[in-house]
């Protein structure tokens, strides 16, 4: 018997966030890379932990569902 878990849309709720100091969203075209700080890490209620960035407009989202989004990196002295 396998076992199924229903995701509802209440699930994927922010419950709580946490400071993303020193991380970043990384968005890749064909000529460069461009870093964007996290704003925080977001907790869902499901228990998954979504990395959080800002748009232009100060929109507030998961930068994984943006186009050009490459991967999520730890700044490290240099960058």
């Amino acid at each position: 018997m396998t076992e199924t878990t229903e995701i509802y849309a209440d699930d994927a709720r922010i419950v709580q966030l946490i400071p993303a100091d020193g991380w970043v969203a990384v968005y890749k075209d064909e000529h460069a890379e461009v870093r964007a700080p996290l704003v925080a890490w977001g907790l869902r209620r499901d228990g998954q932990v979504v990395p959080l960035d800002t748009a232009p407009e100060g929109d507030v989202g998961d930068p994984r569902e943006t186009a050009g989004f490459d991967r999520v990196e730890r700044l490290t002295l240099g960058h």
